[in-house]
């Protein structure tokens, strides 16, 4: 997979063209296990406090050596919604994206993968981990273009500033189409 060409298509809002929702995405080449899972959660909680403190998005990319040992990129600071990861480096299988979504603000619906977020992934072939401010951590499985709460609030370090939000309320499971009809709003 070409990263630059794949980063390139993540900007598919500013002219890739490619659609998310008929993009063909391989299966994964390493099925997600607990350890997968420990990593990513050990991984988010390194960059909330960071994403709190800053207000904006950190992101990376989580995988495998040639030892089958979990290992990640340094993370990308990013904007208050955006976050463009670095080319992974040398011996490095992508499992995963990772990503932060900042400090709380009732004037995001953080508290789950946006529409963006699981498009991205989709046209870059893999797929994603997400932290909210709230300690959420989401799933997301970009062949079957679906987005899974892995755990909810509070198990990821949470923004002190963190209240409920007003938004619809949070469902365990959305899919690609979940997330663009509740992006309208």
């Amino acid at each position: 997979m070409s990263f630059l060409i794949s980063l390139t298509c993540i900007l598919w809002l500013a002219g890739c063209g490619e659609d998310p929702a008929t993009a063909v995405v391989p299966p994964r080449h390493q099925v997600q296990n607990l350890p997968e899972l420990d990593y990513a959660r050990a991984t988010l909680n390194s960059i909330q406090e960071q994403s709190f403190d800053q207000n904006r998005e950190f992101c990376g990319y989580i995988g495998v050596d040639s030892f089958g040992r979990f290992v990640s990129t340094e993370p990308t600071r990013g904007r208050e919604s955006t976050c463009r990861p670095s080319s992974p480096r040398g011996d490095f299988q992508v499992l995963a994206s990772y990503h932060s979504h900042g400090a709380f603000s009732e004037e995001f619906d953080s508290e789950l993968p946006s529409y963006e977020d699981m498009a991205t992934d989709i046209l870059e072939g893999v797929d994603g981990y997400i932290a909210t401010p709230g300690g959420r951590m989401w799933y997301i499985n970009a062949e079957t273009r679906n987005a899974r709460l892995v755990c909810g609030p509070n198990c990821l370090f949470t923004d002190p500033g963190y209240s409920d939000p007003e938004f619809e309320p949070i469902r365990s499971r959305y899919s690609l189409r979940d997330l663009e009809e509740r992006s309208d709003y």
